[in-house]
């Protein structure tokens, strides 16, 4: 009971930052900056807030840097990678003007950074240091698709909906990914080439997908199809750790 009020506490503070944050910057002259500017600058704030809660409060250890690790390891989490390889390919492609590509992605690696610590980095090690990985995978995975249901101030229901599925899986993908690679590393670099394919938006045309809404439950299949082998490796880790 004690942790879930950790993680609550945790998860509150996240969705106060955010609000705060954002009415900060609706104020002059934070107002007049263009909108790449202002999400940027509201990143770089909010993941500023979220490492100061964690050395006060949680003191949780951060680790950024790619991990060393075996290829048996490393292997069950190559497809991911490849998908992600191919989407950023993708967005580059797409580049109209490069100082606007270089704007969008130092802006996906800020939305990255920030997310990552807060949700994978520190959420997600107090669920697991409760109830396990999986479980823990799974419940922080909730609250960081909730978060997204702010986004009903500016954009309809049935797309919220299916940005709350997307980002469920997306997060359960990244928990599973931090697990395996013993680093936020790799969770990053995935993150930032997503958000950056979503700034980009390239025209994709695929047989049977004419529409925003089915592009996306294509993209949660896609993920969930990654997610299997990740999930089982790291179910047989648990179930056998000496192996």
């Amino acid at each position: 009971m004690r942790q879930l009020k950790s993680v609550l506490i945790l998860w509150g503070g996240i969705l106060a930052s955010m609000g705060i944050v954002s009415l900060f910057l609706r104020i002059s002259p934070f107002n007049q900056l263009s909108a790449l500017l202002t999400t940027g600058l509201q990143e770089s704030l909010l993941l500023g807030i979220v490492l100061l809660f964690n050395a006060a409060w949680f003191q949780q250890p951060l680790h950024y840097r790619n991990v060393p690790i075996s290829w048996t390891q490393f292997k069950p989490v190559l497809p991911t990678l490849l998908v992600t390889a191919l989407i950023a390919s993708l967005a580059l492609l797409s580049t109209r003007q490069w100082s606007t590509t270089f704007a969008a992605l130092s802006v996906a690696v800020l939305i990255s950074l920030f997310e990552e610590t807060s949700f994978r980095g520190l959420l997600f090690q107090l669920c697991r240091s409760t109830w396990g990985v999986l479980p823990g995978a799974l419940l922080s995975s909730v609250f960081f698709s909730l978060t997204h249901l702010l986004n009903l101030s500016h954009q309809a229901l049935t797309i919220t909906l299916l940005q709350l599925a997307f980002t469920f899986v997306l997060g359960l993908l990244l928990c599973l990914v931090t697990v395996q690679t013993k680093s936020l590393f790799w969770a990053i670099i995935i993150h930032t080439a997503n958000d950056f394919f979503s700034t980009m938006a390239p025209t994709i045309e695929l047989p049977g997908i004419t529409t925003t809404a089915q592009f996306q439950i294509f993209e949660v299949i896609i993920i969930i199809i990654l997610i299997a082998p990740l999930s089982i490796t790291i179910r047989d880790q648990v179930d056998h750790p000496h192996h």
